[in-house]
């Protein structure tokens, strides 16, 4: 696998390669970790992490000296090796809830082995929970970090800033939206509130830096498991619908869309990479017609050749759109179809019905895009009827693959607030297994049964299926 000789770039990075190699004699300013190791688990999708992208490529706009260090494919040992060798000002660590322990084992380590570096956090949890990252971490960084922690990095090197120092920088809290800070001493909180970027302000932001990243390896594992290679884009950011076990801390209710002439212009950039295909990680793909199928058209028009998943509602598709799609190159939709019962959709506050998901996939069976479902099982409030009821619903639609999980309720949703108690720190070694974390009316060994008793079901009308 190579790279168009027009990109001009390293197929395979190493440290005396990288664009933004430096002196190793020289310390960087600033490392970003995002602690997530690929454990193997069976349905675990894996891709570079593009919020980092789109960090390094602020910070380094700025003029920052900025190195990321994804621990996706590493161990701890090498992460720690990697951090304490660039000798950075400031570590950023990312961090969502299954990702929380590790983030914070790794900023113990660096802090015992670099005490002068700066460590701050940012992501779903520490914007959700800002506390739990002290005193683990210098500061937090809430909401979407690109608006507050570049410029707050840019004045902490210029001052020459220490740890020690912080507060001076602290005393203007309104210079960085979402920043969140502890005295170490008096105890003493200095916040401010995040805000939410507006269509220019994303639309004005570099394109994601991708130069820091295993392509090989994130390649390898898509083309073993669907014989092309997927690369993560946002299209769009924020979600205006309020399903109760939903979090969204970082981009919020509002939506907004990028202009098509940026997103292109990064698609061009990914294939140059070596990519075949995109996973469009919005959460809201399809809300907007009109400019999903703008999208749509311009990939036919510029000939990319690009493959794509997404996400969809099941609402607002027409048999049209779906033609569309398919020339366009969709490949695989997502659904969160979540239960077989109506009343349990209330109760999900989903505005969605089960009528409607029917139609839009057996809309889709009709094409060559393949459909995935996501259901929901053992929602408080339900019955073991209703799980009945779903497990029934989802052998019955002609979908291509299907994927259970327990309710999990997340800090910052309606769920979580109903839900008491609820374990605050789960174990994450189990990753994508349907443990229950909060006191539940319903058996955990039933639901785990009857999940694997179904699985085992819709595999085998599958092989049948595919046999004949």
């Amino acid at each position: 696998m190579t790279m168009p000789t027009q990109f001009e770039r390293p197929e395979i990075l190493t440290e005396e390669n990288h664009p933004n190699h430096t002196d190793p004699a020289a310390a960087v300013d600033v490392v970003l970790v995002y602690p997530y190791f690929y454990t193997h688990a069976p349905q675990a999708m894996l891709f570079h992490p593009l919020g980092i992208a789109q960090l390094a490529a602020v910070l380094r706009s700025r003029g920052l000296r900025t190195q990321v260090v994804d621990c996706t494919f590493d161990q701890t040992k090498d992460v720690i090796s990697k951090t304490v060798h660039a000798r950075p000002r400031i570590v950023g660590i990312y961090a969502m809830l299954s990702m929380s322990e590790n983030a914070m084992a790794l900023a113990r380590e660096i802090r015992q082995i670099l005490p002068q570096t700066l460590l701050v956090s940012g992501g779903p949890l520490p914007t959700l929970k800002p506390d739990r990252f002290l005193p683990d971490f210098d500061g937090v960084f809430c909401g979407e970090a690109h608006a507050a922690f570049p410029d707050f990095c840019r004045d902490y090197v210029e001052s020459d800033g220490q740890p020690k120092d912080l507060f001076r920088l602290g005393k203007y809290p309104e210079k960085y939206p979402g920043i969140y800070l502890k005295h170490p001493h008096n105890g003493a909180v200095i916040r401010s509130m995040p805000c939410s970027s507006d269509e220019k302000t994303i639309n004005d932001l570099p394109m994601p830096d991708r130069s820091d990243y295993d392509h090989l390896q994130y390649q390898q594992f898509w083309l073993d498991r669907e014989g092309f290679s997927l690369a993560g884009i946002m299209m769009s950011y924020g979600c205006p619908f309020d399903c109760e076990f939903c979090s969204k801390p970082v981009f919020g209710n509002h939506l907004r869309q990028r202009g098509l002439d940026q997103v292109f212009e990064e698609i061009k950039d990914i294939k140059g990479w070596g990519y075949t295909g995109l996973w469009i990680a919005d959460d809201c793909f399809s809300l907007d017609p009109a400019y999903t199928r703008a999208f749509c058209r311009r990939m036919i028009s510029e000939k990319l050749d690009m493959k794509w998943f997404c996400l969809s509602r099941v609402d607002r598709m027409t048999s049209s759109d779906i033609a569309l799609w398919q020339d366009a190159g969709c490949r695989k939709v997502f659904f969160g179809l979540e239960s077989g019962s109506n009343d349990v959709l209330k109760l999900m506050n989903k505005k969605t019905t089960t009528a409607e998901a029917e139609k839009t996939i057996h809309r889709f069976a009709q094409s060559d895009i393949r459909t995935a479902g996501f259901f929901m099982v053992g929602y408080p409030g339900e019955t073991y009827d209703t799980i009945e009821k779903t497990f029934k619903w989802a052998l019955s639609l002609p979908l291509d693959e299907i994927s259970f999980t327990v309710p999990y309720p997340l800090p910052g949703t309606r769920l979580y607030d109903r839900v008491t108690p609820v374990k605050e720190n789960p174990d994450w070694r189990y990753e994508n297994e349907n443990r229950l974390v909060f006191q539940s009316e319903f058996d955990e060994a039933y639901l785990k049964k009857r999940i694997d008793s179904v699985y085992k079901q819709f595999n085998a009308v599958k092989a049948r299926m595919n046999q004949s």
